[in-house]
């Protein structure tokens, strides 16, 4: 049997192993549950979903188990549970029991059986012969030191014999919290573990049983957790242990591991899911597979898994959280692909393979496949050449170290600053030489360098803390969070009930002063889910406030930033809050707009898009989302036309309280990021209109607490002003809404007829016009260019006694010329290049523009845009470029030319 040029030796495909495991359980009257995202919901205390039970732990806990998608509740429930661990990525590949992205099967009983039935149905799965049949002879289990009654049910209900079962203290057979979060409390309990005896070849054994035994020979394949403990305390892991409301079963059976006995395969990485991933890798290097010798191409085939699943679950690359890790995952994998010879982008290739053999199973990474990979290729290209002179660096400095020496941590930090090369991979690098690094060292220098550049930014001298004020925690104690009347009406009758300060309560505030005021009840909406918060006044009898601003405190108090202008203003004083019932109105046609415009976007582009920020303002909106590539001008007109015509169809905008699983059971889009109540706010659009060549459908439904319009006709006119990246995978557009919209129009109509009054061009022609103009103005470019170029030529002739110097290792010639551009610039150093044949570098500079190149670079241990960025350190100035190629301006020259001896000096020792 062939899949995707993996030969299965023998046995179950993985996912036939996968599907018959579903229906075993399906016929013991279990739910059948899609596998959860890897993006853990509503449990901060993950990065990632890390076992079958993480998504399941509020019912374990004695919460009801309701899934939305299925009516009633479900007390016996399974899945195939995509997973993503990193604790020991750098084992990965080393060893065959390490993975990052693996498959966890598990049934899990929510106060409904318990081990009499989790232990024999486990037994019936693996010995049946309609199911697995595998022989009893060859399966061993262990059990905790005190759990008889599991021992006794092996023994005696399922006649597993004494010899085969083995009991463990709490180390081994004693499940802890800390397997499904990043604290050692919470449910926990005893375990019963199902081992598989591969026989001597692959290791041996002793009388203490499988725990016990010697290599690989007995494998791991099912945990069977009895979750009936909760651990809690004030010193983590070791608080009391107290029963749960109910006694429930968790089990984790590797599917992979499985998979690896059951086709008789050495290990996991020769399996049909791997295994085709594995010989496209030995193809396109040209190195072959030698299983466990071949770290790199183990690496690379579990990483490219884990970097499709987390990317096709929504995760992007970042320099924080989640999207480190994936990045993390990447770097690794392209540089064990640096190390079998691969040169350029070749994980991009591997996430269509990835997608082929698990796409089935979890359908995300299909559908998402042409934005992963393209994310995926981006992230490669950004980093080939950090790879090349970070590697080039590190084994120059590494060369003459032994065993056992230590890396300075200037050394490594000094590779991450100026090369751009991540501490990990000098960490892996160095410990495969056995050279140590000081990484308290390359702390010290990183903090070094993060004062320095703190004190050099204007940066950081405004400083918003979170408020911490007892006084408001002492309020929010009595009266709980403040009432939010403003969804309903814009005044108020309120009653004052703390004024601040500079975080200090006050007795009154006079006029002319500032002050932070909190009332018991306010319709002014705080600051909030991207929205502004609300301006307005606060009047009594002898006063009246101007409302500055709206913020929420911590604790969930509408805080009132003031001004008294006049009267004086003392806690317990009643008030008539009033909002500004212009800029709220024009704040909730950018609200409401945001929602149609993610609607529109989704159905432009694509479903991959999703919300990444947003800010809804009462003069414009700006809306963030996830998307490779730019938006084209075609596109940008489908969404604006279609969202347009929503507008004028005047739908209704509705919104209703629920609980958070019934809306998200309707499909209503929640933020990444937010965090939910048990109950939400959802507002929705939906209506329908005959076509008339642009979808008419629109369904917006969105968890949101902001404001919005009653009817879309509201809005008026919708106008996309700009649209550009934000930063990898992210793009942002600028809108402008209403009266703010036509004005906008008003004004590019004026600025045309302002050209075409200028061009003396009537208003349709301005653009042939405008062509004519463009096309003699390169013309006559063209001409000064040659012209610079004979300037260049005359004045070269004057320089070829010019002699090379050396620093760094580098031969390097240095010259400074007059009234060049960037373009002559270029031209006079390829000319240089080639009339001094010795020469490995050109600077080349005029006015304030200079320009580096560099003869075979991918070849030296150099980068011409790394140069450039150490001279505009040094020198002032700015630039970048290739390895090559380098230009910047705003130089003095003159001074750059000097300081190339020592920058090269220090880049080349």
């Amino acid at each position: 049997m062939v899949l995707g040029g993996a030969r299965i030796i023998s046995g179950m495909l993985t996912s036939e192993i996968r599907e018959k495991y579903l229906r075993f359980f399906e016929s013991k009257g279990h739910l059948r549950l899609p596998s959860f995202s890897l993006i853990p919901e509503d449990d901060p205390s993950l990065l990632f979903t890390v076992a079958g039970m993480a998504p399941l732990k509020p019912f374990f806990l004695g919460e009801k188990p309701v899934f939305p998608e299925y009516p009633g509740e479900h007390r016996r429930v399974v899945s195939a549970q995509k997973c993503l661990r990193i604790g020991d990525i750098e084992n990965v590949g080393r060893t065959a029991r390490h993975n990052t992205f693996f498959e966890m099967l598990g049934n899990f009983s929510f106060g409904d059986y318990f081990k009499l039935e989790a232990i024999t149905w486990a037994w019936e799965f693996m010995t049946g012969e309609a199911w697995l049949g595998l022989s009893p002879r060859r399966l061993y289990v262990t059990v905790y030191d005190d759990d008889d009654e599991a021992y006794a049910i092996w023994r005696d209900q399922v006649g597993v014999p004494e010899e085969q079962i083995s009991r463990w203290g709490e180390d081994e057979n004693f499940w802890p919290a800390s397997a499904v979060s990043q604290g050692p409390n919470g449910p926990c309990g005893p375990c019963s573990e199902i081992f598989y005896d591969r026989g001597p070849s692959f290791g041996g054994t002793d009388e203490n049983g499988p725990n016990a035994g010697s290599g690989d020979r007995f494998v791991e394949v099912w945990n069977l957790v009895f979750t009936q403990f909760n651990r809690s305390g004030p010193i983590p892991g070791v608080g009391q242990l107290s029963l749960l409301p109910q006694k429930n079963i968790d089990t984790g059976l590797g599917l992979y591991r499985l998979a690896a006995v059951l086709q008789d395969v050495p290990d996991l990485y020769d399996t049909d899911t791997f295994k085709p991933l594995i010989d496209r890798v030995a193809e396109r290097s040209g190195q072959a597979y030698r299983g466990p010798s071949s770290v790199s191409h183990r690496v690379i085939a579990d990483h490219s898994r884990a970097v499709v699943a987390a990317l096709a679950d929504g995760v992007d690359f970042s320099n924080t959280g989640r999207g480190y890790v994936v990045r993390r995952l990447l770097r690794r994998a392209v540089r064990h692909g640096h190390l079998l010879g691969l040169r350029g982008p070749f994980m991009s290739e591997l996430a269509g393979l990835v997608a082929e053999t698990l796409g089935g199973a979890f359908p995300k990474m299909q559908a998402n496949l042409s934005v992963v990979k393209n994310a995926i290729l981006r992230e490669e290209e950004r980093f080939s050449q950090t790879l090349e002179l970070g590697i080039r660096r590190l084994a120059r400095l590494i060369k003459p170290m032994r065993p056992g020496e230590i890396l300075p941590g200037d050394e490594a930090f000094r590779l991450y600053d100026t090369y751009g090369f991540p501490l990990e991979l000098t960490l892996e690098i160095c410990n495969e030489h056995r050279i140590r690094v000081d990484a308290e060292g390359f702390e010290s220098a990183l903090a070094e360098q993060q004062l320095r550049a703190r004190a050099a930014s204007n940066f950081g001298q405004g400083a918003i803390f979170t408020r911490t004020t007892e006084a408001l925690k002492a309020l929010f104690e009595r009266q709980g969070t403040t009432v939010f009347t403003g969804y309903a009406a814009l005044e108020a009758d309120s009653v004052v009930q703390l004024i601040l300060l500079d975080e200090q309560a006050l007795d009154s505030v006079p006029p002319g002063s500032e002050a932070e005021v909190v009332l018991d009840r306010t319709p002014f909406y705080a600051e909030g889910g991207g929205q502004v918060g609300d301006q307005g006044r606060l009047e009594w009898p002898r006063g009246r406030a101007v409302v500055l601003g709206t913020y929420r405190s911590p604790q969930g108090l509408i805080v009132h930033r003031v001004r008294i202008e006049e009267g004086s203003l003392e806690p317990s004083q009643p008030v008539r809050a009033v909002v500004d019932e212009c800029r709220r109105r024009a704040t909730e046609r950018n609200h409401t707009a945001t929602h149609l415009l993610h609607a529109a976007l989704r159905v432009v582009l694509g479903t991959h898009v999703r919300q990444a920020g947003s800010l809804v303002a009462p003069e414009h909106m700006r809306f963030d989302f996830s998307h490779d590539g730019s938006m084209s001008t075609e596109e940008i007109g489908k969404v604006e036309r279609l969202v347009n015509r929503w507008i004028q169809a005047d739908f209704p905008v509705g919104w209703t309280l629920k609980p958070i699983a019934e809306a998200k059971a309707e499909a209503a889009t929640a933020l990444f990021g937010e965090k939910y109540g048990e109950i939400v706010r959802v507002v929705s659009v939906e209506g329908d209109l005959p076509t008339g060549g642009d979808p008419a459908v629109v369904h917006s439904k969105e968890l949101c607490g902001g404001c919005h319009l009653r009817r879309t006709g509201e809005i008026g006119l919708f106008t996309i002003v700009s649209e550009a990246s934000v930063s990898s995978g992210v793009r942002r557009v600028e809108v402008l809404t209403g009266e703010a919209a036509v004005r906008h129009h008003r004004e590019l109509l004026e600025r045309s007829y302002a050209l075409s009054r200028l061009l003396g061009a009537p208003l349709e022609g301005l653009v042939e016009r405008v062509d004519r103009l463009i096309a003699e103005l390169r013309e006559k470019e063209r001409e000064t260019t040659s012209l610079k170029h004979a300037l260049a030529q005359a004045q070269l002739g004057s320089k070829t006694s010019s002699e090379p110097h050396m620093a760094g290792g580098v031969r390097y010639l240095a010259v400074e010329l007059n009234g060049l551009d960037a373009s002559a610039l270029r031209q006079a150093a390829d000319e240089l290049l080639e009339r001094h044949k010795e020469v490995d570098l050109v600077a080349v500079g005029s006015g304030d523009a200079l320009t580096i190149k560099i003869r075979d670079a991918e070849k030296r241990d150099l980068a011409a845009g790394l140069i450039m960025k150490q001279l505009a350190r040094l020198s002032g100035g700015r630039g970048g470029g290739r390895a090559g190629l380098a230009q910047g301006g705003g130089f003095d020259v003159s001074k750059a030319l000097i300081l190339l001896e020592q920058v090269l000096g220090e880049l080349g020792t």
